[in-house]
């Protein structure tokens, strides 16, 4: 089996640095553009998946309809693969974050349980984010592949996972946005492997 993530495309808090999070954020033109490219990349270089799942942010979700497009497919919604919950700091700039929040952000990022108000625990994401690979995982047979559009964290978060990576190393590998990465089972069906990671050239006619 294989599964293809691919990042939403590029929104205005993107160029802006601020963070995301759940806010529901929509795609810039720009990010449109990396859509458009991305779901032609991937009709002529990847096969015909069987499903194509997307979180319900509207980023995402305009994202994974340019792909569907592409393949004349409908996409499947839910909220299991929205991006962490950042209640305390979202919309902040990013540098600016660090002097307001420095402290928890850093507490946040170091420990995967750490236990603060309006904000999910990378813990939290990555059980969310492999409950919904060990799903598909059950849901679709081997040799098959499916499309799956979300986010930068949660993407990772499943990455290290595969890796047996902490998921503090998670900012040790960057996923550009309408990026693409695949993992998938090893022969005979046994375990995930990392195949692809961030392939981000075709983005280059995007901009």
């Amino acid at each position: 089996m294989q599964i293809v993530f691919v990042r939403h495309g590029t929104t205005l808090w993107n160029k802006e640095r601020r963070w995301q999070g759940s806010s529901d954020v929509p795609l810039s033109d720009v990010g449109r553009a990396q859509a458009r490219v991305t779901a032609r990349y991937l009709l002529e270089h990847f096969e015909v998946p069987e499903a194509i799942y997307t979180s319900d942010l509207s980023r995402a979700l305009e994202t994974s309809e340019f792909i569907a497009g592409e393949f004349g497919k409908e996409p499947i919604v839910t909220p299991l693969l929205r991006e962490a919950h950042i209640g305390l700091w979202s919309g902040a700039e990013i540098e600016e974050s660090f002097k307001t929040h420095g402290k928890l952000i850093q507490k946040w990022r170091s420990d995967p349980w750490a236990d603060m108000p309006e904000t999910e625990s990378l813990g939290e994401l990555q059980r969310r984010s492999v409950g919904f690979l060990k799903y598909v995982e059950g849901l679709h047979k081997e040799g098959q592949s499916i499309i799956v559009v979300s986010h930068a964290l949660f993407i990772k978060s499943i990455l290290c996972y595969v890796l047996g990576m902490p998921l503090q190393n998670n900012y040790s590998f960057n996923l550009d946005n309408c990026s693409i990465s695949t993992i998938c089972t090893g022969e005979s069906g046994t375990g995930w492997r990392l195949f692809e990671l961030n392939i981000h050239r075709h983005l280059a006619q995007a901009r």
